[in-house]
């Protein structure tokens, strides 16, 4: 067969399907820039490869389903450092939120809350502006230590 005629995959949406299983390891998505599973019924762990693989992402959307276990600490340099969105909120993630981002900054969106997270990395609080240029930090309070330059944390978990 002839495949010069099939281009890589660069936007991948499938958003609020009801599609369950896992997401499986060794995806082939390198060119993909969009990548949105959120609000499905998916679970297990995270595939460990996502944040070596996805090179050109920019958008990784997770939220809502019932993945456990650790989020990678691959997934900080997912897209090559280049990743502006990444909502992994209101699953069942435990561990501490890795966030060794020394040369990574370029989060816009960051929304982790409703997990079972034990703690937040304080890399992660570097994202924010001045430093970094976050925008929108959402984290459970209970972890949340984040208080620079604007206070994510403080203003997110204010009246909680």
């Amino acid at each position: 067969s002839d495949d010069a005629g099939i281009r890589p995959l660069r936007y991948f949406n499938v958003y609020s399907n009801r599609l369950n299983g896992t997401l499986p390891e060794n995806l082939r998505l390198r060119m993909c820039f969009y990548f949105d599973v959120g609000r499905n019924e998916l679970s297990g762990d995270l595939p460990r490869d996502l944040g070596q693989k996805f090179v050109e992402l920019r958008s990784l959307h997770l939220d809502h389903n019932n993945f456990r276990g650790p989020l990678p600490s691959t997934y900080n340099n997912v897209g090559n450092g280049r990743l502006e969105s990444l909502t992994i909120n209101h699953n069942r993630l435990t561990g501490q939120v890795p966030g060794d981002r020394r040369l990574y900054n370029k989060l816009v969106e960051y929304t982790l809350h409703e997990n079972r997270f034990s703690s937040l990395h304080g890399g992660n609080c570097r994202l924010e502006i001045p430093y970094g240029e976050m925008v929108e930090f959402k984290a459970d309070c209970d972890i949340c230590r984040c208080d620079g330059y604007f206070n994510l944390c403080r203003r997110w978990c204010r009246g909680k």
